[in-house]
């Protein structure tokens, strides 16, 4: 199956417009050797492998810079862990590169140009450049992305089988793991490309070079099987990043907290999971005496949700709203809420507007940009009194706004059970109900916020024209708890024109009062 490891590197040094010998450049090297020039030092001829008396030849002015093992360890796993959102199967392997097992997912993703390109802009949020190859082994696009790097081949995606032999056979010997350990053997050999390799004596390559070697073509020809072991992502999500400079504004944040993001996305597909909450923890420089040294502030959504973009977006709108207590030189990101992810549930015919989750996205970023009291939905209330029947209250997921049934007791449905009543002691016969004495009363479709006090002629209501009561009588007794009750008889009337209305009347005091119209 192809392969698609990306080469991650740390952010090279921006080469400036004079690419003269005095041009300042920098390399990463060993006490021996340069692992890793910038595009500076390239073009001056320096190159991976290069001893260092041989570099400071070609670039007098090359700074040398120390590997540091653990951090590169850090940066290569957090690619990787962005990287699960394309894949179950990645691979950290050798000279910081991460292997990716992209058969299945090519067609999920709009095919390998598609899956490639989102690969790479992946990387680039994650802050680190890469060089990509793909083959149908491992080692394959191992030896295809390191080539791009070195830019000594020119085809770097390989589908079949059958062309990764010929692809193969032109890299140059250089390319292998072990080159470094041999020193210029190969070439006081006559051995150049991977194809004189494979044309040597068996024997005498495992004399002098190893039993590995061999192996290793194996490998990287289809040859031989290459079990590798995956890489886990953590059980719970934790990302920390240490800021380059320090940082003033909320809004310079979002460009180092994409890094965070990404890997939280990566994170929720290796676990197949969802997120509706998370915690950014900010820890900041002492600005000042009594200024904080650190600061954390939460997002939170309703519907769950591990699309990076739509987690971005809610960052962003909660950055703005936000004022830094004082310049940030390190953020955490921490998942509180997760949630086993429910796929969508496909239908043969999708309709447009259907999906639920659309609305839900939609009322989130309303209330991310307008504030979450600015968003606000209607709510029933159980209350007979009709201004009081219905509630505005700020937008609240479904999830949170289901009623709670109340538990009985375990003694009360023991008692209900030894006790059995004595119509079903007496009666086996179905139970039947009784009807309803008096049939609900329709409600209009505009109610008054406030009831109008209507005058009487000639003992009848009277609303620009005289009224007439059409329905039975529905009483309404209510609110003696909150000191608002009410007593009121109310009724359906029409005019002479056929406009119907709903009023009450005050059982106390008589008066008629005008509460809706209906359409």
């Amino acid at each position: 199956m192809p392969s698609a490891p990306a080469n991650s590197t740390s952010p090279g040094a921006s080469s400036t417009a004079n690419d003269g010998i005095d041009q300042p450049c920098f390399a990463l090297a060993d006490h021996a050797r340069i692992l890793m020039p910038d595009l500076a030092a390239f073009r001056l001829g320096v190159r991976p492998g290069s001893t260092r008396s041989h570099a400071f030849a070609l670039a007098p002015r090359l700074t040398l810079l120390a590997v540091d093992i653990r951090e590169e360890q850090n940066a290569l796993e957090a690619v990787a862990l962005a990287l699960l959102a394309f894949t179950p199967k990645v691979v950290l392997a050798h000279a910081n590169t991460v292997l990716l097992e992209v058969g299945a997912s090519m067609r999920l993703f709009g095919g390998l140009r598609a899956l490639l390109s989102r690969v790479t802009s992946t990387v680039k949020g994650c802050g680190f450049t890469s060089r990509m190859g793909c083959a149908p082994t491992a080692w394959g696009a191992w030896l295809l992305a390191h080539a791009r790097t070195r830019r000594v081949a020119r085809r770097v995606r390989v589908v079949k089988e059958t062309t990764l032999v010929h692809v193969l056979d032109a890299l140059p010997v250089s390319l292998i793991p072990s080159a470094h350990s041999h020193g210029n053997v190969f070439e006081q050999i006559g051995c150049a490309t991977l194809a004189d390799l494979r044309r040597l004596p068996r024997k005498g390559v495992a004399r002098r070079f190893g039993q590995g070697v061999l192996q290793w073509l194996a490998q990287a020809y289809g040859q031989a099987p290459d079990p590798r072991e995956a890489f886990c992502a953590p059980a719970s999500f934790e990302a920390r990043l240490e800021l380059q400079a320090r940082v003033e504004s909320a809004d310079a944040l979002l460009f180092a907290a994409r890094r965070l993001v990404l890997q939280l996305a990566g994170w929720l597909s290796a676990h197949h999971a969802a997120v509706s909450e998370f915690s950014l923890l900010l820890e900041h420089e002492l600005a000042a005496r009594h200024a904080p040294k650190t600061s954390t502030f939460k997002v939170a959504w309703a519907v769950p949700t591990r699309e990076a973009d739509h987690i971005l977006w809610l960052l962003r709108e909660k950055l703005n709203q936000t004022t830094l207590a004082a310049p940030v030189i390190e953020m955490k990101l921490v998942a509180d809420k997760v949630s086993e992810h429910a796929p969508p549930a496909e239908t043969l015919f999708p309709m447009p507007g259907s999906d639920s989750e659309s609305l839900a996205q939609l009322l989130e970023r309303l209330s991310a940009r307008l504030g979450a009291e600015n968003v606000v939905q209607l709510v029933a209330r159980d209350d007979h009194r009709p201004e009081a029947a219905m509630t505005v209250e700020a937008y609240k997921p479904a999830s949170e706004t289901k009623p709670k049934r109340a538990k009985k007791s375990l003694k009360t449905q023991e008692a209900k059970a030894d006790a059995p009543t004595e119509a079903q002691a007496e009666s086996d016969g179905p139970l039947e109900l009784p009807d309803l004495a008096v049939p609900s009363q329709p409600r209009p479709s505009w109610i008054l916020e406030t009831p109008q006090k209507l005058l009487l002629r000639n003992e009848r209501p009277f609303y620009r024209r005289p009224l007439k009561l059409i329905s039975r009588t529905e009483r309404i007794e209510a609110g003696w708890w909150d000191g608002n009750g009410v007593q009121r008889d109310y009724y359906v009337a029409a005019d002479d024109r056929g406009r119907m209305f709903w009023l009450y009347r005050e059982r106390l005091t008589g008066d008629w009062f005008l509460h809706g119209f209906f359409g």
